[in-house]
Order: structure tokens, then C-alpha cells, then sequence
């Protein structure tokens, strides 16, 4: 690990094993204020390491203050979140608008053993695309701040537009103005990604309010959300090591299969092994049996690679990072494969380029 912040992160993963049920290590490196700050800023478990070493014995104080104010900020954060997502519930469900929540607070309250010690900024809701118009229109007509994709600062908004930005960048961000909270709108998934992808997984999850971290189809794109960005935060990694031990064998096969459906499966293979490079612990055998049977190609070491590079990488906007390329390379070229065509990433980055300067 010759890369930058690999001393930090070797013992910042040492240090929450114990809050994320695996089993210990020594680790006798001090939580000192550097390692306190690369947890909060970098990686964003600030709150998870502040439950994890609040007693101890090697902790500075400074470190152990910017830790607890970490962990009570979150939680301020998740009450707030929580409202919001209480208020816009009933905004949709009175309209009858399909929806579900992605990650955020479902991941936490149903894999976190304290949900309090997971880190989100945001609220992700997924609607049917046919939905798009009526839910913006709700959210523009019951105050809340929209915030445009357009590099001018005088852009006029416009419903067209705003239904043009969602089709093109997948989701578009609102504020409520009552708790400060974001809000992302999605239409789909992915902003590139394999035809059918999106609405088969709204078929499978059938727009559950919260959807089932059991669920296959849901697991999958827990999985394949942080391998599109490449495992830049260790947050990511925790919610998968966590994931991966709930989910029951038959579930695991399901998850596999639909890997190779969307021309992913190294992908998820080599997520699943570089998971369990940086939390041991995390396969267990029936998982390493699975992956055994399904390794055949040597990409996959190119991918851990690669992972190992963006989630060592010193800032988190990663400007050192692998994979900077010209304007026609895009990520879903590598994590898909064959599914994604040069030529739909050429269009995709040219038209998101202009359009933001439109």
C-alpha cells in the first residue's frame, strides 16, 4: 500500500472493527487528531469510531472531542433527516406517487446495531419516471429549494428543464427549507448503466417505502453503488461488511446471478474480495465458496487495483485518483463491461457537458 493515506487507513479500519462485529486486532496506533479528522472528513465514520474507541486508553483529547462532536452532530442530522423524510412520506403518499428510500436511514436502522454511528447527508428517494412531473411540481409548490444542475448562476428554472436535467443526470436535489436536509429525486439508478437495470429493480422491489437490505435485487445495488464510485469512502465498505454477513445463502446466489445478468460479475466479485481485504472477516465460507466458483477471469486483481487506489487516495473529490481520463471514459465502461457501448459514454459526456453550460 504505497499510497498516501494507507497508514491512516490501515489503523482507522483496525480501530471500528469491534463496532461493526468483527472480531478485534492490535492496533497499537494512538487516536490522535489526524486520524480523527481523516475518519470525519475523509471517510465520513467519524461517528462509528467515536462509538468505537469513546473508552479508549490511547485517544487525545483533542481527537476524542472532534469525535464526540461528530457523533452528536450525526445524530442532530439523523433526527433532522428523519423529519424530513416523515413530511415528504406524506406529501407523496397523499398524491399517491410510488416511491422508495435508498440507503441513508434504512441501511442504518436495519444493519446498524446503532444507527446513530452511520454518516449520510442526504435523502435518496426513488419514483417511477411517469411520477416525475407531479413530484416536482409538489415539491416546488410546497417550498422546497431546488437546486439546478446549471453552471449558470442566473439559469431561470423551468419545470421542462428540470425534467430534461432529471432524464440526463438520473436525479435532481432539492432542500427542505424546515430542516436543511437534501433531498435527491431519482428516476433511476445510475446515471449510465445497462438497459433495464432500473426497472428491474422497481419491479423487484416494487417501490417498498424501505425497501429489504434481504432483498436481492436491492443488495445488488447497495453492492454496485459503491463499486460505480469506485469505494472512495470507507462508510461504503462498513455498510457492505455489515450487508454480507445478514444476507442468507440462497439471497448471496440471487445477487450473483444478477451480476452476471448486467455484465457486472466481476465487479461484485471484486468488491466482495477487496471488502474482505480491508475487514477481514467480512466472507464468510459460504461466500468464499460462491466467489470460488465464479473467478475465472484475471480482471478481477485490475479492478481490486483500482478500488485500492480511489479508496487510498488523499482527498475525497479525488484528484489523484485512477481512471482520469478524456472526455469519453466513464466508469460504467469498466464495472459493466460489454453492457455499457463506447458510444452511449461519448454521447452521455457530451450531452451532460453542454447541458450544464446551457
Amino acid at each position: 500500500m504505497e499510497y498516501s493515506d494507507s497508514k491512516h487507513l490501515r489503523s482507522l479500519s483496525a480501530h471500528i472493527r469491534p463496532q461493526i462485529a468483527l472480531p478485534g486486532i492490535d492496533c497499537e496506533a494512538p487516536i490522535d487528531e489526524a486520524l480523527a479528522n481523516f475518519a470525519i472528513q475523509r471517510h465520513r465514520v467519524g461517528a462509528m469510531l467515536y462509538k468505537a474507541t469513546r473508552h479508549h486508553e490511547n485517544i487525545s483529547e483533542r481527537a476524542a472531542s472532534l469525535l464526540s462532536a461528530t457523533y452528536h452532530k450525526n445524530t442532530r442530522s439523523i433526527l433532522a433527516q428523519r423529519a424530513a423524510l416523515q413530511k415528504i412520506t406524506k406529501l407523496l403518499e397523499d398524491h399517491t406517487i410510488p416511491f422508495s428510500t435508498l440507503k441513508g436511514l434504512g441501511i442504518a436502522d436495519q444493519i446498524y446495531d446503532d444507527p446513530q454511528t452511520r454518516e449520510s447527508k442526504d435523502i435518496d428517494i426513488q419514483i417511477p419516471p411517469h411520477a416525475s412531473r407531479l413530484a416536482i411540481q409538489l415539491l416546488s409548490a410546497n417550498g422546497y429549494i431546488y437546486k439546478t444542475y446549471s453552471l449558470r448562476a442566473n439559469k431561470r428554472v423551468t419545470l421542462k428543464r428540470q425534467l430534461s436535467d432529471m432524464k440526463r443526470f438520473k436525479d435532481l436535489t432539492f432542500v427542505d427549507p424546515q430542516f436543511s436536509t437534501s433531498i435527491e429525486l431519482h428516476q433511476r439508478l445510475f446515471k449510465v448503466e445497462p438497459k433495464n437495470l432500473t426497472a428491474d429493480f422497481s419491479g423487484a422491489v416494487n417501490f417498498q417505502k424501505t425497501p429489504s437490505v434481504l432483498d436481492s435485487h436491492y443488495c445488488f445495488y447497495i453492492i454496485l453503488h459503491g463499486a460505480v464510485s469506485l469505494w472512495m469512502r470507507l462508510k461504503w465498505l462498513v455498510d457492505v461488511s455489515l450487508l454480507v454477513r445478514k444476507m442468507p445463502v440462497a439471497k448471496r446466489q440471487e445477487v450473483m446471478e444478477l451480476a452476471r445478468t448486467y455484465g457486472c460479475e466481476n465487479t461484485i466479485i471484486a468488491s466482495l474480495r477487496f471488502i474482505d481485504e480491508i475487514f477481514d472477516g467480512s466472507l464468510d465460507e459460504e461466500w468464499q465458496m460462491i466467489l470460488r466458483e465464479q473467478e475465472h477471469s484475471g480482471d478481477i486483481e485490475k479492478l481490486i487495483n483500482i478500488f485500492r487506489k480511489s479508496l487510498m487516495t488523499t482527498s475525497p473529490d479525488r484528484p489523484d485518483a485512477p481512471l482520469r481520463k478524456p472526455f469519453y471514459f466513464d466508469t460504467a465502461a469498466v464495472l459493466f463491461g460489454k453492457q455499457i457501448g463506447l458510444f452511449n459514454i461519448i454521447r452521455t459526456r457530451v450531452v451532460t457537458s453542454i447541458a450544464l453550460r446551457i
